[in-house]
């Protein structure tokens, strides 16, 4: 075993695939294929598991893997160190973002990663939180940041920060439109504009409805924020979001976002990693550089609602 042959086992790893492997790194896929084998062969076990779209390494594998790329990248440390330089991360990360938290994190971590790390490229999608597990169970994003819900083997989960969910009305329709806050029960007996039922903002705000004997009454069902923000602006229901995702609407005074009292409804924002690809330094040290900016905003006050 050498580190050649570690650098490739990480490369088919990341990459679910030995085609795709041996294009990026230049190598007949025979050759890859070969090294794969003599690597099983020495060390005893079965490292992958063959499938019509590619590749899957095993438990074993997986083990391999992560500890093939942590040595690699102590050894690019410790040459970059020697050299008298520390090495920054470099790379191109895709971070998946539910709607409401693209709204705020969205700008500033392109801002503050540009400056401290210019030489990450990093991509940014948006979707609700199953949306985003989905893309990460698939390979399609590096990291989500998503609310926490169904727990699956396939995601390491890190707690972010508590969210408190608000009452967000049309200040004509708010019997209080400063903004005072709103018992949990008169706030759920408001007509009221939510997404539909899969979504887990709807599955939480039904759960706690039935648990107080409250019928909800949905008068619409809109999985689009932007939308479902312009008909609470027409006055045709309430929604309950955090206020983050209506910051601007109620500066703007088209919008009230009243604190929900009593029983308060609060998520947990998650950010997730793959269980089932080993990480690199460049989605280790970002998840770090992320989670301490999400602080940061907590700590100061520019995302409202929250707390560590």
């Amino acid at each position: 075993m050498d580190f050649r042959q570690l650098r490739n086992f990480a490369q088919i790893v990341e990459l679910a695939s030995i085609t795709a492997a041996a294009e990026r790194l230049a190598i007949a896929q025979p050759a890859l294929s070969r090294q794969v084998k003599a690597l099983e062969a020495e060390l005893g076990v079965t490292l992958l598991r063959r499938h019509g779209r590619g590749v899957m390494p095993t438990e074993e594998g997986i083990r391999l893997a992560e500890r093939a790329r942590a040595i690699l990248e102590e050894v690019e440390d410790l040459a970059w160190e020697l050299g008298g330089t520390r090495r920054s991360l470099s790379g191109t990360l895709t971070l998946g973002l539910p709607p409401t938290v693209a709204e705020m994190l969205a700008t500033h971590l392109v801002s503050r990663t540009m400056t401290e790390f210019p030489e990450v490229k990093l991509r940014i999608v948006s979707g609700f939180s199953g949306h985003v597990q989905d893309w990460l169970v698939r390979g399609k994003i590096d990291l989500g940041v998503a609310y926490e819900g169904q727990r699956s083997p396939a995601i390491r989960s890190r707690p972010v920060v508590l969210e408190q969910l608000f009452l967000i009305q049309h200040p004509a329709g708010a019997a209080c439109p400063d903004g005072t806050p709103i018992p949990a029960r008169e706030a759920l007996s408001l007509p009221l504009i939510l997404p539909a039922p899969e979504h887990g903002l709807r599955a939480q705000v039904a759960a706690i409805a039935q648990a107080a004997g409250l019928p909800l009454d949905v008068v619409l069902e809109i999985d689009i924020l932007p939308a479902m923000l312009a008909f609470v602006e027409r006055g045709l229901g309430a929604t309950i979001l955090p206020p983050v995702s209506v910051a601007e609407q109620v500066r703007a005074g088209r919008l009230v976002a009243r604190p929900i009292v009593a029983d308060p409804i609060d998520r947990t924002l998650i950010l997730m990693s793959p269980a089932h690809r080993p990480g690199s330094r460049l989605t280790s040290g970002f998840s770090e550089f992320l989670i301490a900016e999400v602080h940061r905003l907590v700590a100061s006050g520019e995302w409202p609602g929250t707390r560590l």
